[in-house]
């Protein structure tokens, strides 16, 4: 169980958020444990003299999460201050959601950004175990910052130390957890109080709870609100992720879970660490040089091969496209296409469009389906052109 050692004043927050997402958090001492599954490290660190901001409100402790968690599945944010009636039209399609102000502060000179949390409201979007962890909202209430594990290590600051944050004000605080925060490109987390002095004063961000909806309908009607104007990122997968329909116990650890953002006209930029995991360039027999899920390549190469060993090398002329991460048909309100996981890939597209029979040999979808694939051309609207993973052979 973790220890705290804190003696820094504490009062009530307001209500602007952050929030900080499952992983390994390190603690620098804290009153009362946690609950869930998230591993929560007590790592001593002696108690430093920290100059605090002066407080205007009450004292106040933290009590035990009461209540259900919510998911955050949508994230909003905007380079102005929302407007009442944005916030109010895009809080009532979600079943959750929670305002709050992000910008950018500098460290050590270094310019990083961070995010004010009313710990009180916001915990129930952590994930489990994060929002179960009293001392960890604490560490908030009490006047401290919070850092990303990446930041603490950029940045070299020490767990239980003190860090220099300057915005419109220069203020030293404690540094009372590390943990991987939740919102995008979120470095620092501080409760609004402190947030205000740092020039955080602008409601810029909302997260959203989907509920049993899938985030991409959501993310789709918050657009048609916000506009351009607005970056609408998703947390968590979409409910037409391929996880759901492949076959073997390996695929769903094998093919993961990214968040992304997503534009206005049908592109998608997913998370850069999945990508660079799992998307691949390599050469396979009759189409070259492809771009694809590293998972997709050995079933891909194995039935070309035996559409050349059969002789029907000649039938296939045109590679286009397995890696294009979009929505079909490019229409944010469709679903995610299979092609933004890499794991689906289009052949002789000017003799194969949509709605039409096609030219694909027969013998050529065939060996497809015998390597695990299905094919397009079997869709009640069809695309012929198309072959996707169906199942993962020996997974």
């Amino acid at each position: 169980m973790p220890q705290h050692a804190s003696h820094l004043p504490l009062r009530r927050t307001a209500a602007l958020v952050a929030v900080l997402a499952a992983g390994s958090l390190s603690l620098a001492g804290c009153q009362g444990g946690s609950s869930g599954p998230a591993r929560v490290s007590a790592q001593q660190a002696q108690q430093p003299t920290v100059a605090t901001a002066t407080h205007d409100e009450a004292p106040t402790r933290l009590a035990a999460l009461t209540g259900p968690r919510l998911r955050a599945d949508v994230f909003v944010t905007v380079a102005k201050p929302m407007t009442a009636k944005q916030v109010h039209d895009v809080a009532i399609l979600a079943p959750g959601s929670v305002l709050f102000a992000t910008g950018t502060v500098t460290v050590h000179g270094k310019p990083v950004h961070v995010a004010s949390v009313s710990p009180e409201n916001f915990r129930r979007f952590a994930a489990a175990g994060t929002a179960e962890s009293t001392p960890v909202w604490q560490a908030v209430a009490d006047g401290g910052v919070i850092a990303s594990h990446a930041a603490a290590k950029r940045l070299r600051l020490d767990l239980g130390g003190n860090v220099l944050v300057s915005g419109k004000s220069a203020l030293t605080l404690r540094l009372g957890a590390l943990a991987t925060t939740g919102v995008p490109d979120t470095d620092l987390v501080v409760d609004s109080q402190t947030g205000r002095r740092l020039g955080l004063t602008a409601a810029n961000s909302l997260l959203l709870n989907a509920g049993k909806a899938d985030p991409v309908s959501l993310a789709s009607k918050v657009r048609k609100v916000t506009g351009n104007s607005a970056q609408v990122d998703l947390l968590t997968p979409p409910a037409a992720s391929p996880i759901a329909f492949l076959t073997g116990s390996k695929a769903a650890r094998a093919f993961g879970a990214f968040s992304y953002k997503y534009f206005p006209d049908g592109t998608i930029q997913p998370d850069a660490a999945w990508v660079s995991a799992n998307i691949v360039t390599a050469t396979v027999p009759i189409l070259g040089t492809v771009t694809c899920h590293r998972l997709m390549i050995p079933q891909l190469r194995g039935a070309l091969q035996a559409v050349q060993n059969a002789g029907l090398a000649s039938t296939i002329h045109h590679y286009d496209g397995c890696y294009v991460p979009r929505f079909i048909e490019r229409d944010p309100t469709h679903a995610i296409s299979l092609h933004t996981w890499g794991i689906a890939i289009d052949i002789d597209a000017s003799t194969n469009g949509r709605g039409t029979k096609g030219t694909m040999d027969p013998r050529v979808v065939s060996i497809f389906k015998q390597w695990g694939f299905r094919w397009g051309g079997d869709w009640s609207y069809t695309d012929p052109m198309h072959f996707e993973i169906g199942a993962l052979l020996n997974s």
